[in-house]
């Protein structure tokens, strides 16, 4: 029995058969390019694909792709510059880096670009709605794609409403102490009994915008994000412009030293979680296989800049010991007598925050669509009005952000929704291994075995690092365990070959001949594994309480897989090889497709 046939026999695995057809009009002027749809078939829209060993029946549908590189730029850099550029710099600099603020920025900037890549490359080989989904479906199995779209919804759903609260509470401090507001109005804004009037206010403004579709939507982040980016660089040169020589010395203050550096680079990166939004908006990108993952990595790059940049600037306005943890740019700015400086960056935040609420919205609908093509979500979910807009999932979605931010608090809930990204992330860099490397003929689950092998390591050492270094055990025991760690990717490196073709199986040759088209990441297995240990090294610093959490999370997730989703799963109904997922591979000049493996064919 051949690899590809265990793998038939298999779907929680991967896939036998991944196959959903791109075509791009490479006329982009008049932006009519198209994508094909999954949907239950349907005889005069049926579009076979055959092999010698199997056929896939699939129905096309022909929404425009309409998002630029500069919309998927804004989208990117929307979701991530949040209240964590405003709010984070302060921090770090105050409480754990002093004025070496920029060299966290640095680390976790480095620390993001691992995942970064991982994401860069699945996007731009399976440009399709569903993000970390899509990736783990195809190579993972049903199961983990499940569970990565209930993290995703996290980040998503569960984010987006907690970013909504945040801005809602932003605005009463700033009418208190910015506007000086009564007491009638302070108590209109903010009643009391856990209720927050402007949270569930920008979350129906989010949801109208969202319902009217992407189109009207990006118009509203396009604007918003290059004026929030406008307020960061107004607030870089101003403090470039009161810049204090004596306030930035020495750059790593004693009482912190290298280790309260590290502590900010972990703290710091927060501040770049939501560049992988983008991935979820890819079916309807134009050219989406160069411009999401160029996207990406432009986003990385930019916003890296910015925070070190006006990290910069913070601790040369103030020195580190008098930086505001919550406020630090008003406060800076206040202390050197701009005072309109103050208050425009103080109104500049509320001002601007709302885009990061919208971004979240905007992606979530279009998760949950992935989930209903493939039957993991009932049907209404995956309904999409005349414009491609899918927008009963968008107005679910939107009522459940908009009940969320009102009456829940998240003091306790941002560790549990950053554990759920983290878990994320790692899943999306398994699935680059997985998708990149090859188990040998003689070993058809190594692959499988020392990537498990690796987590269930890295996160035993991350562990240990973070709790158990009290005693000289914990020491010895974190490095056994990291050696063994290192040890297991050196074997998935030496016996694990890479594959001829992206998730095919391995030949004479070292590398696809089609690798120049796309974005690669270097040094595989190396580059997601150290991203899966840096995501490992977060989880652990958060609270236990976060962490137990997200074991819950998961369980419920799973449950409620195996009895909704398994039940009703397209691939388990129709079988695996009649259908095609969210995974998008792209024709080349003959119509035909390699996958997985299989040679698959277009008859026109």
């Amino acid at each position: 029995m051949t690899t590809n046939e265990r793998r038939r026999l298999n779907p929680f695995l991967r896939k036998p058969i991944w196959a959903c057809i791109a075509e791009e009009d490479q006329q982009l002027s008049n932006e009519e390019n198209s994508y094909f749809q999954d949907d239950s078939p349907n005889e005069e829209h049926v579009r076979p694909i055959c092999d010698n060993r199997s056929s896939v029946s699939i129905q096309t549908s022909l929404p425009k792709r309409h998002l630029t590189l500069f919309d998927l730029v804004s989208i990117c850099v929307g979701g991530t510059i949040g209240s964590g550029i405003f709010v984070l710099n302060g921090l770090i600099a105050h409480s754990y880096a002093g004025p070496a603020v920029f060299l966290s920025w640095i680390i976790s900037g480095f620390a993001a670009l691992l995942s970064g890549c991982c994401y860069a490359e699945l996007s731009g080989r399976i440009p399709s709605t569903g993000s970390s989904y899509a990736y783990a479906f195809v190579a993972l199995g049903e199961l983990p794609a499940f569970l990565a779209a209930g993290m995703l919804s996290l980040e998503f759903l569960l984010s987006g409403s907690a970013v909504a609260r945040s801005w809602g509470d932003k605005v009463v401090e700033w009418a208190r102490v910015q506007l000086s507001a009564s007491d009638r109005v302070i108590h209109l804004l903010q009643p009391g009994y856990n209720v927050n009037p402007m949270a569930c206010l920008v979350s129906i403004l989010a949801t109208i915008l969202v319902t009217m579709g992407i189109k009207e939507s990006k118009i509203v982040t396009d604007f918003f994000t290059w004026i929030k980016v406008s307020l960061v660089l107004f607030m870089t040169i101003g403090g470039y412009l009161l810049f204090n020589a004596d306030n930035v010395t020495p750059i790593i203050p004693p009482e912190f030293g290298v280790s309260g550096v590290l502590h900010g680079a972990m703290s710091s990166f927060f501040g770049y979680l939501g560049f992988d939004a983008v991935c979820c908006v890819a079916g309807e990108a134009i050219n989406a296989e160069r411009n999401v993952p160029l996207s990406i990595m432009i986003t990385l790059g930019f916003v890296t800049s910015l925070y070190v940049s006006a990290s910069l600037a913070l601790v040369g306005m103030q020195n580190y010991t008098e930086i505001s943890s919550e406020s630090g740019y008003p406060v800076a700015f206040h202390a050197n007598g701009v005072e309109w400086a103050s208050q425009l960056t103080a109104a500049g935040e509320v001002i601007t925050l709302p885009v990061v609420v919208l971004v979240s919205l905007v992606m979530q609908p279009r998760l949950q669509h992935a989930l209903a093509k493939d039957g993991l979500l009932p049907p209404m979910f995956g309904d999409v009005d005349s414009n491609g807009n899918p927008r009963k999932g968008a107005l679910f979605a939107g009522v459940v952000m908009t009940v969320f931010a009102t009456v829940l608090p998240f003091e306790h809930l941002d560790d549990f929704i950053s554990a759920g990204i983290l878990v994320a992330f790692t899943m999306t860099n398994c699935s680059l291994i997985i998708m990149r490397r090859q188990s040998p003929e003689s070993n058809p689950s190594l692959l499988g075995k020392l990537l498990a092998r690796f987590n269930i390591l890295s996160f035993a050492t991350c562990l240990i690092l973070s709790h158990g270094l009290h005693v000289i055990a914990g020491y010895v025991v974190s490095a056994l365990l990291g050696v063994l760690s290192i040890h297991t990717v050196v074997t998935m490196w030496q016996q694990c070959p890479q594959s001829s073709s992206f998730g095919g199986t391995t030949t004479n040759k070292a590398k696809s001949e089609d690798d120049k088209n796309y974005f690669t990441t270097p040094f595989v297995p190396a580059i997601p594994c150290l991203g899966i240990f840096v995501n490992y090294i977060l989880v652990c610093r958060l609270s236990f309480f976060g962490i137990g959490l997200v074991m819950l999370y998961t369980l419920l997730l799973v449950l409620s897989y195996f009895i909704y989703g398994a039940n009703h799963s397209v691939g388990r109904r129709e079988g695996w090889t009649r259908r095609q997922y969210s995974s998008i591979g792209v024709l080349d000049e003959s119509n035909s497709l390699e996958l997985n493996g299989f040679s698959i064919h277009a008859i026109t």
